[in-house]
């Protein structure tokens, strides 16, 4: 049946790619270069989400699932300590009840050591994903070769880390243990206390990383990339292919692209797909640009508390807050951290001048979902939690490869749905 005349011609594509943020964005700057047509949609924009609010970090060398032997113990102590970055959304606990029970099965030593290695592998590809596209839109001046320390408060908790470091040794990681001297060499800003640290070498710093999906965003519109601002209600089978319906009329696709984060399980359910993806709410403060705070990004150990360096000012990001979608931030839980980052950085001036808060996708088993939809030309790339901005420019790699029938560059079996039925 025709359209009538008054009625706008529908979007036609290859490829739909639901999700503006550093993995979407990724995945369609490969497509582009397959000659595939690409409509980005997102109801924010590019970044309009978790790629805008992160600590920078592109962390290669982390090698730790959330979950870890000893996780029952050491949740039941973040939660009894209010400035602990664990923090459960209790008005909605029963929505992630069963997640949970997930994670910390996933924390058990058998589950673990798999996990590792698939975290090791797709962190240690990243490394020159990232670089290459730097390159490529030619924003390399975004990312710093600062590498990623880890400071410690508490000679206990260092010596704790023993058992990571051993991993990362067994691993390749490039990494440096210090000293106080040492740390101060890298931090003179720091403040006192601060006596041992974990320094990775390799690790990259992005500088303000809702600028760089900004700029690869205007760089694949220029290629020809269709963006649409828009909320997607909806994905169905059309001819052959998919109707995508939003909010400014419907996308008819080929095939279909889901990195909407924690949005996209509610997309891919009426395919019989149940993915154990929640959002797991994270929060940062922006303080006023101050020269000589701070040159890296710098995590507290004790706090899981990252401070680094922007183009804007200078971010603190802290707060694993597990909650649903929908649900009003609580501030407080960052706001109150304000005294901490300023002990960790004295030179931190000012007051807050922006407040954050954006939904991380996290699995139970801190690995993210990279797979096609069993049967559909439906491409899935979410659950990359606290290592998006990280895993984003690989993860577009390899589901570009997984379109095109091609090798990937590492197994990809650790990061299938199939893990999850």
């Amino acid at each position: 049946m025709s359209l009538p005349p008054s009625s706008p011609s529908p979007r036609t594509t290859d490829v739909a790619v639901v999700g503006s943020g550093i993995v979407g964005l990724s995945v369609a700057h490969h497509l582009l270069d397959r000659g595939l047509s690409c409509t980005l949609i997102d109801a924010k924009g590019p970044a309009g989400e978790t790629s805008f609010g992160n600590a920078g970090s592109i962390s290669v060398g982390n090698v730790m699932p959330q979950s870890t032997p000893g996780i029952v113990m050491k949740a039941l102590r973040m939660l009894a300590n209010p400035l602990a970055p664990l923090k459960l959304d209790w008005g909605v606990s029963a929505s992630y009840a069963r997640w949970l029970l997930q994670f910390l099965d996933q924390g058990r030593l058998q589950h673990v050591m798999p996990i590792i290695d698939a975290l090791n592998a797709i962190n240690a590809a990243s490394r020159p994903a990232w670089l290459e596209l730097g390159e490529r839109i030619q924003a390399q001046e975004l990312i710093a070769h600062t590498g990623y320390l880890h400071v410690y408060s508490e000679e206990a908790t260092f010596a704790k880390g023993a058992w990571e470091r051993g991993l990362m040794r067994e691993r390749g990681v490039a990494f440096d243990e210090l000293d106080a001297a040492q740390v101060r060499e890298l931090e003179p800003g720091i403040g006192p206390g601060f006596r041992r640290a974990v320094f990775q070498r390799e690790s990259l710093a992005m500088r303000d990383p809702g600028e760089f999906c900004r700029r690869l965003f205007n760089h694949l519109s220029a290629r020809g990339a269709a963006p649409l601002i828009a909320s997607v209600s909806a994905i169905a089978r059309q001819d052959g292919g998919y109707r995508v319906d939003t909010d400014h009329g419907p996308v008819h696709a080929g095939r279909v692209v889901v990195a909407a984060g924690a949005w996209s399980n509610a997309l891919l359910r009426p395919f019989g797909l149940k993915i154990p993806v929640i959002p797991a709410r994270g929060y940062h403060l922006m303080y006023p640009q101050a020269d000589a705070v701070v040159r890296r990004p710098t995590l507290w150990a004790e706090r899981y508390m990252v401070v680094s360096p922007m183009q804007a000012g200078i971010r603190m990001t802290s707060i694993k807050e597990l909650t649903a979608l929908g649900r009003d931030p609580h501030y407080y839980l960052i706001r109150r951290l304000d005294p901490e980052a300023r002990k960790l950085f004295p030179g931190i001036a000012g007051e807050p001048v922006s407040e954050w808060a954006g939904n991380r996708p996290c699995t139970p088993d801190s690995l993210p979902i990279i797979d096609r939809v069993p049967g559909e030309e439906i491409f899935v790339a979410t659950g990359h939690g606290h290592l998006g901005l990280t895993q984003g420019p690989v993860t577009g790699r390899l589901v570009d490869r997984m379109m095109a029938g091609e090798p990937p560059e590492i197994p990809l079996a650790p990061y299938a749905l199939a893990r999850f039925t």
